[in-house]
């Protein structure tokens, strides 16, 4: 490291402290706004609205029972929402709840809407179960950042990232093999894409780690943890092993706006939790996940009288 960022400090995060009920109504307006005009369909709005509501309503209360400081909700144009917080005290039974508090409540409302659509052919029963279903199916992939995703971090989090991307290796191959068997469906083929990316990160953070592993720098911390030499060296690997920063930025030379690299060093860092399941416990955890991801697939071949 060179003399200047011997002298120099880590930048300081940027204090976010815009109240959290004015940023959901602000964010939930342009929303609304947003997909009318899109859809031009008060009804199609109303039941994003709500399975985004009770989707994210379920983390959020699971978070506030677990403690979490600084919970907000934010809806987001194009990607729906997301509720924030930090964790005081984390393990990865609690991180797992508050991830599957989610997507199970939905899931549960979605079955229910379809069995009564299968009654009674309501027609708004069948749009708001999918509705439902794909926004809360779609969130259990195991692809980061969505619930399911994080999830397996969480599962696998003391076995290494080694098990994740055979785990991912395993599941691209199943989605490119069942778009080409299932007549070229390209839905599937979108989900292996995804995986392709999030294989590709997974492998840029395992050079990284190797790298800070082999220079013994701690990053199984919080950003506010770090060192002011443990950042610099950090950002310094972040920048040589990434293309697009390594344009902007040079190893060793504090830039002018140092603050942008604070989110690609947050990144790299693994926040540790407490490990407190058992095996049979974290085999329960993939059970329930692995009902909620394919029961919403078994009751629509039930309800198209494939079963």
């Amino acid at each position: 490291m060179d003399q200047e960022n011997e002298l120099a400090s880590k930048p300081e995060e940027k204090n976010d402290n815009a109240a959290s009920l004015p940023r959901t109504v602000m964010s939930l307006l342009f929303f609304v706004i947003l997909y009318y005009w899109l859809f031009q369909s008060w009804l199609v709005v109303l039941g994003l609205i709500i399975v985004l509501l009770i989707h994210e309503s379920g983390h959020f209360i699971a978070m506030k029972l677990f403690g979490y400081k600084g919970v907000n909700m934010t809806f987001v144009p194009f990607v729906g929402a997301y509720v924030s917080g930090e964790a005081i005290s984390l393990s990865n039974r609690n991180k797992m709840i508050v991830l599957l508090a989610g997507p199970l409540p939905g899931i549960i409302i979605g079955i229910c809407l379809l069995v009564l659509h299968h009654q009674n052919q309501q027609e708004n029963y069948y749009l708001f179960a999918i509705i439902f279903l794909l926004q809360n199916t779609f969130n259990l992939l195991p692809i980061f950042p969505l619930d399911g995703g994080q999830f397996f971090q969480a599962l696998f989090f003391n076995t290494g990232r080694a098990i994740q991307l055979v785990f991912l290796y395993i599941l691209l191959a199943a989605f490119v093999f069942v778009s080409f068997y299932w007549e070229h469906n390209w839905g599937y083929l979108i989900i292996a894409l995804l995986l392709v990316f999030r294989i590709t990160r997974m492998h840029y953070l395992l050079r990284v780690h190797k790298k800070l592993d082999a220079m013994n720098v701690d990053y199984a911390c919080n950003y506010d943890d770090l060192t002011d030499e443990e950042y610099f060296q950090i950002r310094d690997i972040v920048i040589s092993e990434n293309r697009k920063l390594s344009g902007k930025y040079a190893p060793g030379v504090y830039a002018e706006n140092e603050q942008e690299l604070i989110p690609y060093v947050e990144k790299v860092l693994v926040v540790p939790f407490e490990d407190t399941l058992t095996t049979g416990q974290k085999l329960l955890f993939l059970l329930i996940w692995a009902a909620a991801l394919v029961s919403p697939f078994l009751l629509w071949a039930w309800h198209q009288g494939q079963l």
